[in-house]
């Protein structure tokens, strides 16, 4: 499923080829939403936003439209003049005179009041987004130890949206590498050095994701790795789809936990577990 950076990303891609431009058509495939077409087609764009893994296209009519790519969905933009083949199921499409920004395979879309979208079912229950300026390393230094979240795991934190918005599997087990956490610790069992780092790597590896496309680590050592064989899937990682490869920091081999269906890739020795050893309060 991609996560806030890759929708972050994808949404900077459509701006800037439907904002500021004349929307000569617009088509809606989606049953959810057929009924409400009539009211956004053909209109303009005055803003696109992303909410963690929702993105929110807001029309000049003062409606929005709602998107989730859940596992399956995804965006594309071509020339208007390209022919486009593909099995995906087609969602929407916007066209320009220049461009034509399509919409496949997505089974979370709707059509909105601008005014009512913290209203929504989904956006109402998520938390701030890890990319937005206005989520301070003092904001999630406070979530961390809020009595709601720090005595859950971190291997379950990561992933909870009304914990904050955005995060996903790939982001989960490269942010608890760099800030040390151990899978299974919780906040309640750090020290304040601990959340501190905590929090910076929260903001810093989701930047560094939207910045590089869902690299987390340097192009050098992105570049070493793949000079040494590994597939693009690991190479742009430190632990993320490295399971028993050398842990880059101290040699020890990567391992793997399963939490449900969904896989932490960790270093025992970076990560040590603290909960552990660390009696209870």
């Amino acid at each position: 499923m991609p996560e806030g950076p890759e929708i972050k990303r994808a949404a900077d891609r459509i701006s800037k080829v439907l904002i500021g431009e004349e929307i000569i058509e617009s088509n809606f495939y989606y049953e959810r939403i057929k009924e409400k077409e009539e009211i956004v087609k053909n209109q303009n764009i005055k803003d696109i936003t992303t909410k963690g893994k929702a993105m929110l296209i807001r029309f000049k009519n003062d409606w929005s439209m709602y998107s989730h790519n859940q596992l399956y969905g995804r965006w594309t933009v071509n020339l208007n003049t390209t022919k486009v083949k593909s099995r995906r199921a087609l969602r929407v499409v916007f066209t320009t005179n220049k461009h034509a920004v399509r919409l496949w395979s997505a089974t979370d879309i709707d059509l909105i009041p601008t005014n009512e979208e913290n209203e929504h079912s989904f956006l109402k229950r998520i938390g701030p987004d890890v990319l937005n300026e206005s989520c301070s390393l003092d904001l999630i230094e406070e979530r961390l130890t809020s009595t709601s979240f720090h005595k859950k795991k971190a291997s379950t934190l990561m992933l909870d949206q009304a914990f904050f918005a955005g995060l996903g599997n790939y982001l989960r087990s490269e942010i608890l590498f760099d800030a040390k956490i151990h899978p299974d610790d919780r906040p309640f069992d750090l020290d304040k050095t601990g959340i501190t780092q905590w929090a910076k790597s929260i903001k810093n590896i989701s930047q560094l994701a939207y910045k590089t496309g869902g690299f987390t680590v340097s192009k050098s050592l992105a570049d070493r790795n793949k000079e040494n064989g590994e597939p693009r899937r690991s190479y742009r990682h430190a632990v993320f789809m490295r399971h028993q490869y050398e842990c880059l920091n101290c040699k020890e081999r990567i391992e793997r936990k399963w939490y449900g269906k969904r896989k932490v890739d960790y270093c025992p020795s970076c990560q040590i577990q603290r909960g552990k050893i660390k009696p209870s309060r």
